[in-house]
């Protein structure tokens, strides 16, 4: 009977262990947060037309911001887990998103996502094509695409023609302008 005792003993103390690994494995390594800064890109639209410039280059921040914005409007719903911050990169044709979720309203997980972003007017549309706590693959189908409406932010007679990823930013590439929308922008 003592040996049973012993060994069930052993078991907690066995599993009390695992689960604190797996609870420090998966805690965030960096404190993030939701908070955004606007990002005029309405005037920065306007005053690359002017320079009859038909590229917009945008910084990591500046697609950080707009995300995060995305994400303060339209909040993505997760079972059980809350999105307490996140923050966006850009790597090499990939918008990679570092998230801080809390999982049954108490477990911190840290995550990456990496995002293939594809031009559907007028919204750049990203959907994760890699998703890991730390070094453990996560099913990429299981995660919302985010949906960052760059089309409204512009003026109408602005159409944009291709987003491009590259690393540590993203150049929108606009459908030249034609006469009568210049004319229309300088009156």
């Amino acid at each position: 009977m003592r040996k049973w005792w012993i060994a069930l003993f052993v078991l907690i103390l066995v599993v009390v262990g695992i689960v604190i690994v797996a609870y420090r494995y998966a805690a965030p390594q960096q404190e993030l947060d939701l908070r955004y800064e606007d990002v005029p890109l309405r005037d920065r639209a306007i005053d690359m037309a002017k320079r009859l410039s038909t590229t917009l280059v945008l910084s990591e921040e500046d697609v950080n911001n707009l995300a995060k914005a995305q994400l303060a409007e339209n909040p993505i719903r997760m079972k059980d887990a809350e999105l307490t911050g996140v923050q966006f990169r850009l790597g090499d044709g990939a918008l990679i998103a570092d998230v801080n979720v809390e999982a049954m309203g108490r477990i911190p997980i840290g995550m990456t996502l990496t995002y293939d972003v594809e031009w559907v007017s007028p919204n750049l549309i990203a959907r994760v094509s890699d998703a890991r706590i730390r070094g453990i693959h996560l099913p990429a189908d299981s995660f919302a695409e985010v949906t960052i409406p760059l089309g409204s932010e512009l003026p109408d007679w602005l159409k944009i023609k291709e987003v491009r990823i590259e690393a540590g930013q993203a150049a929108i590439e606009f459908q030249k302008p034609s006469l009568s929308d210049l004319k229309s922008l300088l009156d």
